[in-house]
């Protein structure tokens, strides 16, 4: 299998790789849906609304753990087996670097508010603002059913699907995977680097966000291969989900996530200021 993967061209590499993801979300689908209507004979299964309301926890294994597992984890496991880093395309861990791509990303979380009101401002001048912001807090409304009260079930099965899993699926997926991908085949960090960011922040179809999910992109990106390991940012990744399960489930967003604030933004900019100036000076 690795020889006839290794004879195709990078773009049918890929498209093999995430066939192979379509096929596994299908078959997980199937096997997920049989197994919960086994269990759970009584649950509607063309009533989404009963579903929500009375079976989040099943409404989670059926409709998002599939995704994860079987789209993004999957074809990113078959990757690094079939594309070990024969090339040394990303550098050895190194402690320093570990720290500053923790950094990095703090920055980047701090100055979300910064880049969230630069894309309230785009979205209001192509008029498409209301009609985003009414898809955005019914996905809120819908996730926050889902959810359920802190220390419930359905907010534990949360956790560990939204927040733990799909930190580490997408980590390996978009940086692993597909940055790791365009790099070894381009040699081009920050062209890599965008590009994977770029369909990071698509495919999560919350546009109305679509600028700091493409600043998350890339400060994930940058992790990658400044830090020369995935963990960090599959933690801080599966942090920052848990981090937003939370604050959904108890309907509280920090006041300094709604709007810009100097006292935050300030420092935050000479942190990542000093960062790259320190990067430069080490690289």
């Amino acid at each position: 299998m690795k020889e006839k993967y290794q004879s195709l061209s990078p773009f049918l590499q890929a498209s093999f790789l995430l066939l192979i993801g379509a096929v596994s979300v299908v078959l997980l689908s199937v096997i997920i849906s049989i197994i919960i209507s086994v269990l759970y004979p009584e649950m509607p299964t063309n009533d989404i609304s009963i579903q929500l309301s009375s079976y989040p926890v099943q409404y989670m294994l059926i409709q998002f753990l599939p995704f994860q597992l079987g789209f993004l984890l999957i074809p990113a496991l078959l990757y690094i087996k079939l594309e070990p880093d024969e090339e040394n395309l990303i550098r050895k861990p190194q402690f320093q670097f570990i720290v500053w791509s923790v950094l990095l990303f703090t920055c980047a979380f701090f100055l979300l508010p910064f880049f969230n009101e630069i894309n309230i401002q785009l979205i209001q001048s192509l008029g498409v603002f209301d009609e985003l912001l009414a898809q955005k807090e019914s996905s809120d409304r819908m996730l926050k059913s889902l959810v359920g009260p802190v220390g419930s079930t359905s907010f534990i099965i949360a956790v560990l699907i939204i927040g733990v899993i799909t930190g580490i699926a997408e980590e390996l997926a978009f940086r692993r995977f597909l940055f790791h991908h365009i790099l070894k085949n381009n040699k081009k960090v920050m062209p890599s680097i965008l590009i994977s960011a770029v369909v990071f922040a698509v495919l999560h179809f919350n546009y109305i966000q679509i600028i700091p999910l493409l600043v998350f992109g890339v400060a994930l990106g940058l992790m990658y291969y400044v830090s020369g390991s995935i963990i960090p940012g599959i933690v801080v990744h599966a942090l920052n989900n848990i981090l937003n399960v939370y604050w959904l489930s108890e309907d509280t967003f920090p006041t300094w996530m709604m709007e810009v604030d100097l006292k935050i933004t300030i420092p935050s900019t000479l942190l990542l200021m000093g960062l790259i100036f320190y990067y430069i000076k080490k690289k």
